[in-house]
């Protein structure tokens, strides 16, 4: 599903237990992804996330258990509480080098997490205020930093 340009906001709950979504293209014109927009989408399999979303809100992507990869762009500065709560299937995270705040079990129950890609240095990620089990029960992972995929 591609949502149309001129959106701006992601509502709260707006697909919130849309089961048969698999993908969903997220427009530069959004800003904000609001809390539970996603929630409990568990054939979510692919999110493109605009260039201008600013804000993943708390929730946002839980329960998306067939998501299997995000590339959260440099705009975005806070990934809120639970955004990627038991996306079991998670794997790969590219986080860009804007994010000032990663919420409470962000990534909490991410088993299968083996990948987290920062774009900015290991000082800056050091930086970031991360909350105290921001990774429960994620995947045995390795971190990246620098990284630049184009």
């Amino acid at each position: 599903m591609v949502i149309g340009n001129g959106i701006r906001c992601i509502d709260v709950s707006a697909f919130n237990g849309c089961s048969s979504l698999t993908s969903v293209v997220i427009p530069d014109s959004v800003t904000d992804i609001d809390a539970w927009a996603f929630y409990n989408c568990s054939s979510l399999e692919s999110v493109v996330i605009g260039d201008n979303v600013t804000f993943i809100r708390n929730d946002a992507f839980n329960g998306c258990s067939s998501l299997t990869s995000v590339v959260i762009p440099d705009s975005v500065t806070s990934i809120g509480s639970w955004a990627f709560y038991n996306c079991r299937s998670l794997e790969s995270v590219v986080i860009g080098d804007n994010v000032t705040y990663i919420g409470n079990e962000a990534f909490y129950g991410c088993s299968s997490l083996t990948s987290i890609k920062y774009r900015g240095t290991q000082e800056q990620w050091n930086g970031i205020e991360k909350s105290s089990n921001w990774d429960d029960k994620a995947g045995d992972y390795t971190i990246t930093y620098n990284y630049d995929d184009v």
